[in-house]
């Protein structure tokens, strides 16, 4: 009978445990499902709404041909990814006051941030900007319907056509394909508060981007700078299966 007892009792003990950690694991799961949601909720993913044109302009079509010093480079390979972020307050600063006010994005400037530039297929060891893929084809103008889906995070209808054909086309089957990608990249990202930094440093913007990413390293991004400490780009270098990678291999 004492055996009979001692059995159950070790019995119950082990099914006890095993709830226990079976609800720690639960619980741990749970955890990092809400970290997941967190993250992407405070991601500085594409807001679902931005202020758009009352109309979009009729000619946004881009012609390679008709742009001085613009070339053409079809044979170079694709070796990685580099997606392009501008800081669109310091772009507009530099706008002369009439063409500042000829940018949409210029003219609602607290609306945008850090806003998509493009999406540049890379060749691997180029010796100039000569070297990488570029205007692979020349496309007809983009339909408005796909302008709007991708306007917050490119406020720019000629933008949008222009990296298109300059950059997506040497790598992407269709343009739906080529910002489609450009979203993903963007929404992955937790973008810091960049406005709310004093004495804004190429430094201090990086270190910011590595501690609100973690998987993020120093070496796959780059930040570009005018002075006098004045944010323009942030780069991020992908390699072809969509992976962060070493900007600089």
């Amino acid at each position: 009978m004492e055996r009979q007892l001692l059995g159950t009792y070790e019995c119950l003990n082990h099914k006890g445990l095993q709830l226990i950690v079976d609800a720690f694991f639960t619980a741990v799961i749970c955890f990092l499902a809400l970290m997941t949601i967190w993250s992407r909720v405070n991601a500085a993913a594409i807001p679902n709404s931005c202020p758009l044109p009352p109309q979009l302009k009729a000619k946004y079509d881009f012609n390679w041909k008709l742009k001085n010093g613009e070339k053409q480079n079809l044979i170079a390979k694709v070796a990685y990814l580099k997606l392009v972020l501008s800081w669109s307050p310091t772009y507009c600063e530099s706008l002369s006051a009439a063409n500042r006010n000829k940018q949409f994005q210029c003219r609602n400037s607290d609306s945008f941030g850090l806003i998509v530039h493009g999406l540049w297929p890379q060749a691997a060891k180029p010796a100039s900007i000569d070297d990488h893929p570029r205007n692979c084809q020349d496309d007809k103008q983009l339909n408005a319907t796909l302008v709007k889906r991708f306007y917050c995070m490119m406020p720019d209808e000629y933008l949008m056509q222009a990296e298109w054909e300059k950059h997506g086309s040497c790598h992407y089957a269709t343009a739906n394909d080529y910002l489609t990608t450009i979203e993903n990249f963007y929404r992955s990202l937790n973008i810091p508060n960049i406005r709310s930094m004093k004495n804004s440093t190429q430094a201090k913007i990086r270190s910011a981007f590595l501690q609100s990413n973690p998987k993020l390293f120093s070496s796959a991004i780059q930040i570009s700078m005018n002075p006098p400490n004045r944010l323009k780009e942030v780069k991020i270098c992908y390699d072809l299966k969509n992976q962060l990678k070493n900007c600089n291999s």
